[in-house]
């Protein structure tokens, strides 16, 4: 253990959460949701020990962390290549453990496991800076939006983006495209994304949850002209709930953008950006249900849009 983390560990060792990852990892992510700390460093380190290469791109005042892909298999110019993003800052004040570290935390460990199994692949991920807009900021001020812009430049095609946030507590995946983008992206899109829901129902009975109403970088992407959906995981109780508000204001609305506004969000997302989310608040079932998505995700392919669709 490196001498210049050692004091941060004090007093959190005998006190670790029940989730399933390593005992260094639940170190580390106690550590990453302390108070006045780096997380940049913190995420620079774990990566480090793991030895996971990653590369920083620094666009504008965002610090983005792209981890290169271990087993890269040859790209198929006939599927998308999917990017798995996934923010790493947080709002002030708050621990920030299910918005957004669990998230990180499960990444972190699934590029592990497809490393170790050997898997040819051709998913990436992307850590991003600057997800957090305060009152001031407008969607064109997300860091996931100088990325899109960054990416364009250097004329990126084919990227599909799983936005993975608020993924720690929970059994049951929860998803939607943000509606504010959607006039940015060709028709394309509702194939992509009907292709997307159909994966994604896979570990839900089913049944489709795809009912999110806030936005994360998927908004920033969307925007910045990339097909974009963002994933998070409620427990089963609170997904119905929140289904069953959207299906009745789908039914009864032509405006749903505004009428998002009339939606009660579920007890567990109210808790983000406030002290009460905690490490300790976070979910064994919903880390096992995201390992589970990620590892068949490495393996699954999106075919692109045939032209003229």
């Amino acid at each position: 253990m490196r001498s210049n983390t050692t004091v941060l560990y004090t007093g959190i060792m005998s006190d670790l959460p029940c989730l399933p990852l390593p005992r260094e990892d639940l170190i580390e992510l106690q550590q990453f949701c302390l108070e006045n700390i780096s997380r940049q460093q913190i995420l620079e380190e774990s990566l480090k020990r793991r030895g996971i290469p990653h590369e920083v791109i620094s666009i504008d005042e965002t610090r983005h962390i792209a981890l290169l892909n271990p087993n890269s298999a040859k790209i198929d110019m006939q599927y998308y290549r999917v990017t798995l993003i996934s923010h790493y800052d947080r709002v002030r004040g708050t621990p920030g453990a299910n918005d957004n570290a669990a998230c990180i935390f499960q990444l972190m460990n699934h590029w592990e496991k497809i490393c170790k199994l050997g898997w040819q692949h051709c998913t990436q991920i992307i850590f991003t800076d600057k997800e957090e807009l305060t009152k001031n900021m407008k969607p064109t001020d997300q860091g996931s939006w100088f990325l899109a812009r960054h990416l364009k430049k250097l004329n990126v095609q084919n990227m599909l983006f799983l936005v993975l946030d608020m993924c720690g507590i929970g059994n049951t995946p929860v998803w939607r495209r943000n509606q504010s983008g959607i006039e940015r992206i060709d028709n394309s899109i509702s194939i992509t994304y009907k292709m997307i829901e159909d994966f994604l129902k896979n570990y839900s009975n089913g049944q489709d949850f795809g009912v999110n109403p806030m936005f994360s970088d998927d908004l920033g992407l969307l925007l910045g002209g990339y097909p974009a959906i963002q994933l998070s995981v409620l427990p089963r109780n609170e997904a119905l709930h929140l289904a069953k508000q959207y299906r009745q204001i789908k039914a009864n609305s032509n405006n749903l953008r505004d009428n998002h506004q009339r939606i009660d969000l579920p007890q567990t997302w109210k808790t983000r950006h406030g002290p009460k989310d905690s490490v300790d608040s976070l979910d064994h079932k919903a880390f096992l249900l995201i390992a589970r998505i990620l590892r068949d995700l490495a393996r699954y392919r999106f075919p692109l849009p045939q032209s003229g669709t």
